[in-house]
């Protein structure tokens, strides 16, 4: 009895140490956390100082330039007889974008024919009078007279003429022309629609869009950390992933009282069209920078436990190292606890942290 529990017990001694020596093997042959294919391939950019600025923005919307916009009014009542063009056309200076029926020009081009043929009578009448003036058959006072008359007549011709030149109307027909050239940017009138002189309503308006304004709100906590000639980016609805560089060109110190906002404005070239008047935009404003920090891409932030860190690539090498986080914006980390130059990992960090710190 007792010679099988001595031999029970010497079989158990055996299992047991058989056993922590292949735990022990084990241990020396587990592969490291990160191989060297993630290492080679993972990407990294450098740490890299750059200015302290500060981004304030701003909500606004694209404007047309009101130095390259005009409104076309009528100059006479009337009937709109055609329309020639319609909303959104481009047209050339000087085309027709409407004809009018109306009844001042047809009142204008009959005042103008009188006027020619008064001018043309005194005129006659003049030389008669000169003649029997000369033969002694007309005193001088019928050849001042006489000369007085034709006088009134031209001036009222040169009346005429210019009321004609102004109205541009002819055959009871106003056409209505482009002043400049540029889109059609609004349209007031449709076919038949009656047109009165003394409506101050426009019937197009027209505006070269080759540039445009951009016109931003500035609440009054920003106003002071606002100025003329900082640096801006513009991105709109229509396309948020392009940015658009601009300057600030204006300031209107002039605070809404509806709003409590000061606007400011951009001028920005627009050779492509891609800025529409309307168009909501966000306008970011860079403050000027008071110094130098050190910046890392924001993508390249680890956060755990409340803390940051960022994975830095030395040697071959993969390392954790922990960092403090100073401010960020949409691209970049402001930080501390780095050095310019360290290469951070930017792609696969948190699998790649996860990896090193879970040994």
């Amino acid at each position: 009895m007792n010679k099988i529990i001595l031999m029970i017990s010497v079989s158990l001694a055996v299992v047991l140490f058989n056993s922590c020596g292949h735990k022990k093997a084990d241990s020396t042959t587990n592969e490291p956390a990160v191989n060297d294919s993630i290492i080679q391939h993972c990407e990294t950019a450098a740490a890299a100082m750059a200015d302290d600025s500060e981004e304030v923005k701003l909500n606004g919307k694209i404007a047309v330039n009101e130095s390259k916009t005009a409104k076309v009014y009528a100059l006479v009542s009337g009937k709109i007889e055609t329309i020639k063009v319609e909303l959104g056309d481009y047209v050339q200076k000087g085309q027709v974008l409407a004809v009018l029926k109306s009844t001042e020009v047809a009142g204008t081009a009959n005042d103008l024919s009188m006027a020619e043929a008064n001018v043309e009578m005194a005129r006659k009448s003049l030389q008669t009078t000169k003649d029997l003036y000369e033969g002694k058959l007309a005193t001088e006072q019928d050849y001042i007279n006489a000369k007085i008359t034709y006088n009134k007549a031209l001036s009222e011709l040169n009346r005429s003429k210019q009321v004609s030149s102004i109205t541009g109307g002819a055959n009871a027909l106003f056409t209505v022309v482009a002043p400049i050239s540029g889109y059609v940017i609004e349209k007031n009138i449709t076919n038949n629609s009656e047109v009165r002189q003394d409506n101050n309503a426009n019937l197009f308006t027209i505006s070269d869009l080759s540039e445009v304004w951009v016109t931003a709100n500035v609440y009054e906590a920003d106003m002071m950390n606002i100025h003329l000639g900082d640096a801006v980016i513009v991105n709109t609805l229509a396309n948020p992933d392009k940015n658009y560089p601009g300057k600030i060109d204006k300031i209107y110190n002039v605070l809404d009282p509806a709003t409590r906002t000061m606007q400011v404005r951009i001028s920005m070239r627009n050779d492509n069209r891609e800025l529409k008047p309307e168009m909501f935009a966000t306008v970011k404003v860079n403050i000027h920078p008071a110094g130098k920090i050190l910046t890392i891409p924001v993508q390249a932030l680890v956060m755990d436990n409340s803390k940051y860190y960022v994975i830095v690539k030395a040697n071959n090498k993969l390392l954790v190292k922990e960092i403090t986080l100073i401010k960020r914006n949409e691209f970049k980390a402001y930080v501390s606890g780095l050095t310019a130059g360290d290469q951070v990992v930017t792609s696969s960090q948190v699998f790649i942290y996860q990896a090193l710190t879970s040994n």
